[in-house]
This record gives structure tokens, C-alpha cells and sequence, in this order.
């Protein structure tokens, strides 16, 4: 008899053994989770708006890599047809013949308005008729040699090739001369941050302040001035030069062009008065007693000290 009491007893004690393991990796399991989640509970989360997802920067692009896809763009795009040409050719017909047409009234308010608009603009000086004329002259130049290197073709594939060509030359012709004004405004407001440094009222206190007015005589720079000469004018460090007729005893103000006969006579020393490090592309020049700070291309007058010494 006490051997099967032995035996039921040993299964029952195998029994509740296999049960008790699975609970025991429950529990295990229950309690690393709790405690994890008691360690994520304490660690600092970053403060963020609900509903906002966290800002990625990307680079910007340079604007070459943008005027290089632009170019690869227009190099897609197929070649219009002559029949997308004429339908083109056909709404800008149409679209001139839907404009309203303007009333004498109307008329003579536009050229008044173009008259006011002619009055109010500047007169250009001869350096600038001069440069402009230049420009004319060059750009003639250009499409002659175009038209040389390029003759235009007797059949109608190669004429309508050789149109494309032309077409696409003159794209190129206005683009490098956008970058052109482009650089030239650039420049344009490198010299406004410069004239916002310098004062040239302060620079003349100081100036006066430090130097007597004959200050020059006891100065290397002015060794062989000998007195004013007619139809001369005298560089420190240079001496006297010729001055064309047209430019003798005539000042400049700024915006203008200083003539390209004034800018060889560069003032290195500009410490000596008193001046700063002139702006990237520019120069301090010398035209008699007055020093000009002008850009190195164009000759474009970007400040002006006048009477910086006195005979």
C-alpha cells in the first residue's frame, strides 16, 4: 500500500513542478519589462510641438549647379515644328487684335508720360556715349564673324538648322550680358557697404586735424613740383602729365566715369591720407588734388575727397 502512495505522490510532485517553470519565466519577464520601461519613464525626452516631425536640412543649391540644370533643361526640349511655330505666330496675332485701341486722348498721354520719363533721366556724358558706342561696335562685330564663320545654307533642312544655331548663339549673347549687369550690380552694392564705412565728412576732420595745409612741401612724394602749369597736372610720385583739352580744370562727381587717361596715376600710399584698403576691384586714383576711388574696369567713380592738398 505504500508503494502506489509513493508513486502518485512522486507524479503529482512531477506535475506541479512542469506548471510552476512558465510562471516563473513569466514573472521574470513581467519585471525586466517594468523595469525597463521604469529606466525609459526616468531618461529626459527632447521638448517637441505635437504633430511637428523634426526639420531635415538640406544644402541649398549653388547657382551654377542651377544655371546648369536650366541648361540641361532648355537641351531637352525638342525643337518646335513649323506648325507649333505658325499656330504660336497665330495667338500672338490674336492677342494683338483683342488689345483695346487707344483713344487719341490716350495717345497723347503716353507720349507725354514717355517725354516726362526722357526728361527726368541724365544725360549721359561723352565717356559714356563713348563706351556705349563701344558696346554697338563690338556686338556688330560679333554677329559679322557669326555670320562668316556660319554662311547661311541654300536648302531648307540646313536653313531651318542653321536658324536654330543662330537662335541659340543670340540666347547665349543675352545671357553672358545679364551676368554682366548682373556682376556690375553686385558690385554696385559692395561700394553702398563701403560708402557706409566711410565717411568722407569724418575723414576730413581728421585730415585738417593732423596736417597742416602746406604739409607737402617738406614730403618726397612733391620734390619736383614747381608750381601750377597750364594744360598740366602734377601726381605725387609721378610729377606733372599731360591733360587733354577736354578734361583740363573739368570735375567728376559720383556715379560717373572717371576718362580711362586718369587711371594710370593709382595712389599705393593711400595710409599717407588717412584712407582704408580700397574695396576688392577698385583703385584710389590722383587727377590734380583730388583723389577718386573708381572701379578698376569700368573707371565707375565710387567716392570722390576733393582737395586733399592745397598749392
Amino acid at each position: 500500500m505504500n508503494r502506489p502512495f509513493r508513486m502518485t505522490t512522486a507524479l503529482a510532485a512531477l506535475m506541479l513542478a512542469a506548471t510552476s517553470v512558465p510562471a516563473l519565466g513569466q514573472t521574470a519577464e513581467a519585471r525586466v519589462d517594468g523595469e525597463g520601461a521604469s529606466l525609459r519613464q526616468d531618461r529626459p525626452r527632447p521638448e517637441r510641438p505635437l504633430g511637428q516631425r523634426p526639420r531635415i536640412e538640406t544644402p541649398r543649391p549653388t547657382p551654377e549647379a542651377r544655371e546648369q540644370r536650366r541648361e540641361e533643361r532648355r537641351a531637352d526640349r525638342p525643337a518646335p515644328t513649323p506648325e507649333q511655330r505658325e499656330r504660336r505666330q497665330e495667338r500672338r496675332e490674336e492677342r494683338r487684335a483683342e488689345r483695346p485701341t487707344l483713344t487719341p486722348e490716350q495717345r497723347e498721354r503716353r507720349q507725354e508720360r514717355r517725354e516726362e520719363r526722357r526728361a527726368e533721366r541724365p544725360t549721359p556724358t561723352p565717356e559714356q556715349r563713348e563706351r556705349r558706342q563701344d558696346r554697338r561696335q563690338e556686338r556688330r562685330e560679333d554677329r559679322q564673324e557669326w555670320r562668316r564663320d556660319n554662311p547661311r545654307p541654300s536648302t531648307p533642312a540646313e536653313l531651318q538648322r542653321w536658324r536654330d544655331n543662330r537662335q541659340e548663339w543670340r540666347g547665349d549673347q543675352r545671357r553672358e550680358r545679364r551676368e554682366d549687369r548682373a556682376e556690375r550690380r553686385e558690385d554696385r552694392r559692395d561700394y553702398r557697404e563701403f560708402r557706409r564705412r566711410f565717411d568722407r565728412e569724418v575723414w576730413r576732420r581728421q585730415w585738417e586735424q593732423q596736417r597742416r595745409q602746406d604739409w607737402w612741401r617738406n614730403d618726397w612724394r612733391f620734390r619736383s613740383y614747381s608750381g601750377a602749369r597750364f594744360g598740366f597736372y602734377y601726381a605725387p610720385s609721378y610729377g606733372y602729365y599731360s591733360v587733354p583739352r577736354q578734361y583740363y580744370g573739368r570735375h567728376w562727381q559720383e556715379g560717373q566715369y572717371l576718362p580711362e587717361t586718369f587711371w594710370r596715376y593709382r595712389l599705393d600710399d593711400y595710409r599717407t591720407f588717412g584712407l582704408g584698403y580700397p574695396p576688392e576691384g577698385t583703385r584710389w586714383v590722383l587727377v590734380d588734388t583730388t583723389i577718386y576711388l573708381i572701379d578698376e574696369r569700368d573707371g565707375y567713380i565710387v567716392e570722390v575727397l576733393r582737395d586733399a592738398w592745397s598749392w
